[in-house]
């Protein structure tokens, strides 16, 4: 089956191509106005559906109206089955929006200065915020109360990057002080009294605010922007990359509708580009919460870029919604929610969009509903802020329990899938056991061996009963979106659910749900008798998705193993007949025989023609492996040209094998191989793992958490296969840290050997290439690569390193002999991703190094660069890179961390440092050694 495309087949090329020769064609005629009027001349520069003019439309306000229908179809918002509001009476004094943030979440209580004490006298706690800051009246009277009832006083800072004066002042009368952004909390600590306890808190969701309920009722093809903002609160990256989202949107042929509501001093200067102007629909300001529900694909904004925790609310408003987000840049957004699409470029959003396959959309927004309510429901978030601040608030009802058949209650892979649920392990009872377990749960979960069962499968269910008030929630039966999304976040009333296939029995596309894709809230202790007792007059279920789910392959009853070996037949024919079974992790143990797996790949790459090996790396990544790598890689118009491989090295995280396991078995051009558990502490070992794999003519390599950008592989395989003489190609490679910025890998390249460019632009790479590059490092993310080549050269990435892929290039420069160079965006380098190996700053950071540079130094010497890398980068290196890390390493492990520092810098041999930063650096250590001494 073909998989549905959410915008169908990419053409803009094609289009743009059509567009240029036209308006070529209007430039040379005699009358460019007339000839503009030629029938289909409109059409060929670009006019297309999805303007507001087309087909008589006479603006984007008509779209709003044709969607009234939809938004008066939408059910009501509910309160969560498993999270009724907390029994707690909740004063909030001066901020009317924050008690609608926590609304449900228990009986919130705003403060009337007039009759202040209705509100505090009977309060269990009393919330403030930045926003109290702006309610004088009455304050001081409210806070001297509250303390001398013994109330606590919360501070709840959910909008402040960085506090100001007044908030810090205002947070010092406080017992506890609770905030978002990581930055502001550091703040709020060296302001307040150390009484005060400052913690750090997640941003709440109230599913009476945002849920996915009927979300799927919408088929057009809308992308909506509806957001309100201060003037200024954009920096430039983020101005930039707006326009890079609407621009790719239009170009997708995708219906856009935007309502900027851009406030404040100088909102003027921040208008909507008049461009985009046309796709402006004010109307849809009264609709946000509803328009949220409806389009699949929704737009943000983040006014802070650098933060791993503080991103825009309206993130997780769509989230919830079951929407697909496009964002501009924000670490913590790509480090925790990889889901999330970051603009890198107008191409991108638009094949992005254009290539997005209905299948991937929708795993997209079930991941980020169930990330929203499992991470940020309101009522754990005030759980969370009542028990920091001394209250007993009751435990969620998360407690799980499994049941099945006795016959099935010992099969072992059903079990497995249980014990390695991300919500945590599941134990397994059968129906004979379970009256006796009544009290000991609070959700029952029917499975069975006929199924095979995800780690998120128990997760998304308690999303389920978190965010709609029904008791029993269920999976679609059914293998596909096409096939599920009609009845998908919506509810079924009827008799009850059959205990034996499903529910209704007599559904006029087939059955819906079963039992065994069924989740109970709380059943009733009569009714665990049987399954048919449970199922008897189940009344409302709510239908999720169908995601997280599929039948067990024919004959499966244990852990499988894949078998790599063929018969002659097989052999002759081309290979076995595709293995399609996904392994459970207990498979993936002890890792997988490399050889075995050579073979497999020389037959895919055959059977499938497959040209350009991707390499990627995976560890314990698997969410980035799907929504960032992977999905860039679908963008490509060579994905079904590539070869790509995941190289597990040895990821102990469930998600992320099964991740592994269900690319490998859905596409036909990827193929995977499994270290065995445990990691080896870089990528190093997994890169070059897939260098001794590949059995394609070219091959390059990408990060799971970096993504392919502006086609460049495609542009770099076409290069290289049209020069058979050079080595590699190079393009150019964009990062993401607090800014955005350009790598020119390839100007560099030519700029710096211009001299030795031949005639047909090829770059003969000359002796000592690197000491005339002053041994700059460049990335082989950005590299297509001849893999005889390459594979000739015997050289490796050292295991366990950081860094290696710089040293790895050095060593590819200077043995190429011809190059090219295409100043083209290959990929992006996200910097600041949470928990990287090169992002976390403790001493084992510079101890990683090690490897790499004594590796580095030993060949350096062997072909006589030492001395000139001592002489041109060694010092430098160390000024611009280490010595601003070795700065952000707590002060506690400083000295350790030096130390380590020092002994990588010894793998180069004597040295005599001359710059005063490194200098410094040297007096600093000798220092602590001396204090280092006298403890002992």
């Amino acid at each position: 089956m073909t998989p549905t495309r959410l915008v169908g087949p990419a053409a803009r090329q094609a289009e743009l191509d059509r567009a240029r020769e036209q308006v070529g064609q209007l430039m040379s005629s005699a009358d460019p106005l007339a000839a503009l009027r030629v029938h289909g001349s409109l059409d060929t520069l670009g006019v297309r559906d999805s303007s507001p003019f087309w087909g008589g439309r006479s603006g984007t306000e008509a779209l709003v109206t044709e969607l009234l229908p939809a938004v008066g179809a939408l059910p009501a918002l509910e309160s969560g089955a498993s999270r009724p509001a907390l029994p707690c009476s909740i004063a909030v004094l001066g901020d009317p929006q924050l008690a609608e943030i926590l609304q449900g979440s228990a009986d919130l209580q705003a403060v009337d200065p007039d009759d202040w004490e209705s509100a505090v006298a009977p309060a269990d706690a009393v919330l403030l915020s930045p926003q109290t800051v702006k309610s004088p009246r009455a304050r001081g009277r409210v806070i001297a109360a509250a303390r001398e009832a013994s109330i606590p006083l919360i501070y709840l800072d959910l909008t402040l990057p960085v506090p100001q004066p007044p908030e810090i002042r205002l947070a010092a009368r406080c017992d506890v002080v609770l905030a978002v952004s990581d930055t502001a909390a550091e703040e709020y600590r060296g302001g307040v009294p150390a009484s005060v306890q400052v913690a750090e808190l997640v941003h709440p969701i109230s599913p009476l605010r945002r849920s996915p309920l009927g979300s799927r009722q919408q088929p057009m093809r809308l992308v909506s922007h509806l957001e309100s903002r201060r003037a200024g609160a954009l920096d430039k990256d983020a101005r930039c990359s707006l326009q890079w989202i609407h621009d790719g949107v239009i170009a997708s042929g995708s219906q856009l509708l935007i309502d900027e509501n851009v406030h404040g001093r100088g909102a003027w200067r921040h208008r909507t580009p008049v461009r985009h102007r046309p796709h402006l629909a004010p109307s849809a300001r009264t609709l946000v919460s509803e328009l949220d529900r409806l389009a699949p694909v929704s737009v943000v904004t983040q006014e802070v870029a650098g933060s791993q925790t503080f991103f825009s609310p309206r993130t997780l408003d769509l989230l919830a919604s079951s929407s697909l987000v496009l964002s501009t840049y924000n670490q913590g957004l790509n480090s925790h929610y990889p889901e999330v699409h970051i603009a890198n470029s107008a191409e991108d959003v638009a094949a992005g969009l254009e290539e997005l396959h209905l299948e991937e959309l929708r795993r997209a927004q079930g991941d980020g509903v169930r990330h929203a309510f499992r991470r940020h429901h309101a009522v754990d978030v005030l759980r969370e802020a009542l028990r920091i601040a001394g209250l007993r608030v009751p435990d969620a009802a998360d407690r799980v329990l499994a049941v099945t058949t006795e016959d099935e209650r010992a099969d072992q892979l059903l079990a497995e899938e249980l014990q390695v649920q991300q919500s945590g392990a599941v134990e397994l009872v059968s129906w004979s056991e379970l009256p006796g377990r009544e009290g000991t749960f609070d959700v029952l979960l029917p499975v069975s061996a006929r199924r095979r069962y995800s780690p998120t499968y128990v997760d998304d269910h308690l999303a389920a009963l978190s965010y709609q008030s029904a008791p029993v929630t269920g999976k679609i039966d059914a293998d596909s979106a096409e096939a599920a999304d009609r009845h998908a976040h919506r509810d079924l009333e009827g008799p009850g659910l059959s205990a034996d296939r499903a529910w209704p029995a007599a559904a006029p596309d087939g059955p819906l749900t079963d039992i065994s894709l069924s989740a109970w809230l709380h059943p009733d202790a009569a009714r665990l008798a049987s399954p048919e007792a449970l199922c008897a007059g189940a009344g409302r279920i709510h239908l999720q998705d169908h995601l997280g789910h599929h039948l067990r392959e024919p004959g499966l009853t244990e852990i499988h193993v894949r078998s790599h070996e063929t018969t002659a037949a097989e052999d002759s024919a081309g290979g076995p007949a595709e293995d399609t079974v996904r392994r459970a992790p207990s498979a993936l143990t002890h890792g997988e025989d490399l050889e075995a797996v050579r073979r497999e790949i020389v037959r895919t790459a055959a059977r499938e023609e497959l040209d350009l090996s991707v390499i990627v790396p995976v560890y314990n990544n698997g969410e980035h492996l799907r929504h960032k790598a992977f999905a860039s890689l679908r963008r490509s118009t060579v994905f079904d040209q590539m070869h790509i491989l995941l190289i597990d090295d040895g990821s102990t995280d469930p998600v992320t094998l099964d991740t592994v396991e269900e690319l490998t078995t859905a596409h036909r051009n990827v193929s995977s191989f499994h270290h065995a558990r445990g990691g080896s502490g870089s990528a190093s070992r997994p890169r070059n793992t897939g260098l001794e794999l590949a059995q394609t003519p070219y091959l390059t390599y990408l990060d799971p958490d970096n993504e392919a950008i502006e086609d460049g592989y495609a542009r770099l395989h076409e290069e290289i296969t049209a020069h058979p003489d050079v080595d590699f190609v190079l393009g150019n490679m964009s990062q993401w840290a607090r800014r955005h910025t350009r790598l020119p890998y390839a100007g560099i390249l030519a700029e710096t050997f211009a001299a030795q460019i031949e005639e047909d632009g090829s770059l003969a790479v000359p002796d000592r290439a690197l000491e005339t590059l002053s041994f700059r490092p460049l990335g082989i993310q950005t590299v297509v690569a001849r893999t005889d080549w390459l594979k000739g050269l015997g050289i490796s990435q050292p295991p366990g390193a950081v860094g290696q892929d710089s040293y790895f290039f050095q060593q590819m420069l200077h043995y190429a002999h011809r190059i090219r160079t295409l100043d083209v965006g290959v990929h992006t380098y996200y910097m600041a991703v949470s928990n990287s190996t090169i992002n976390t700053l403790n001493p084992s950071y510079f101890k990683k190094y090690l490897p790499l540079d004594s590796a580095r130094a030993r060949w350096l010497d062997d072909v006589g660069l030492l001395k000139a890398y001592r002489r041109d980068r060694l010092e430098r290196f160390l000024v611009s890179w280490h010595l601003p890390k070795l700065k952000k390493v707590r002060p506690e492990e400083w000295y350790e961390a030096a130390e380590n520092l020092a002994e990588l810098l010894a793998c180069y041999g004597e040295h005599v440092w001359t710059d005063p930063a490194a200098l410094e650096f040297w007096d600093d250590l000798e220092e602590a050694r001396k204090s280092s001494a006298k403890r002992r």
